[in-house]
């Protein structure tokens, strides 16, 4: 088994594992734990669909970075955000 091999099996496990912490209610969509592992274990199947040459995997796995990239951007820009203010 190669170390691309290895990766997209982290990767594969990686998202249905993120994906069964957000149905459970152990993680929140909005939260960054789950916006950075839903990114970082979609890119780690990118890179192993590439090596492989599987290019259905790359596109909906690229996509699901990009989605998953606004995520973060969005999960930090609310994380940095003063709070709304509430009357006078």
């Amino acid at each position: 088994m190669s170390a691309t091999d290895v990766l997209g099996w982290i990767g594969a496990a990686g998202v249905l594992v993120a994906y069964g912490m957000l149905t459970a209610g152990r993680w929140q969509s909005d939260s960054l734990v789950y916006q950075a592992a839903n990114t970082g274990f979609a890119a780690a199947l990118v890179v192993w669909a590439v090596a492989a040459q599987a290019w259905q995997p790359v596109l909906i796995n690229g996509v699901w970075v990009l989605v998953g990239v606004v995520g973060v951007v969005n999960v930090l820009r609310h994380r940095h955000a003063p709070a709304p203010h509430v009357g006078d």
